[in-house]
């Protein structure tokens, strides 16, 4: 049951729209959206579950969440379930959300909340995690 429930929050909270705002810029940091614009993310051209799932592996993400009991197999399950819309959509995220002000911010959460990472792997590979952080309900992006 929990398992179910698990999926079905998640495809809530990925159909959910992402809605720009004519403002969409005043979230963008622009030394971020400089950095990624000139070292682009390896999330653009690869976004299949098994793309997350290396991630996971690669720097022990271990969701916190209380409807995943901790349970990283779990999670993995889940993102081989996704539709390729749904981890398109979690791309455009961790993509637009990589730029933004908040970059530092979500690397100072990630590291009191998951296992430590260097600021040179979040830079890379927060393209990928924020989007983990916002299923594991550490984070709510707009």
């Amino acid at each position: 049951m929990k398992k179910a429930k698990f999926c079905i929050l998640l495809f809530f909270i990925l159909k959910s729209s992402f809605a720009f705002c004519q403002d969409y810029k005043e979230y963008l940091s622009p030394y971020w959206d400089d950095y990624y614009n000139s070292h682009p993310s390896a999330i653009e051209k690869n976004y299949q579950a098994s793309d997350f799932i290396n991630v996971i592996d690669y720097v022990s993400f271990s969701p916190k969440a209380s409807y995943l009991n901790g349970s990283v197999t779990l999670l993995k399950k889940c993102l081989l379930k996704l539709e390729y819309a749904d981890l398109r959509q979690m791309m455009i995220t961790g993509s637009f959300y990589s730029r933004s002000k908040k970059h530092d911010d979500y690397f100072q959460l990630y590291n009191l909340t998951y296992t430590t990472i260097s600021k040179g792997t979040w830079d890379s590979y927060c393209p990928y995690l924020i989007p983990m952080m916002e299923l594991d309900g550490i984070i709510k992006l707009h």
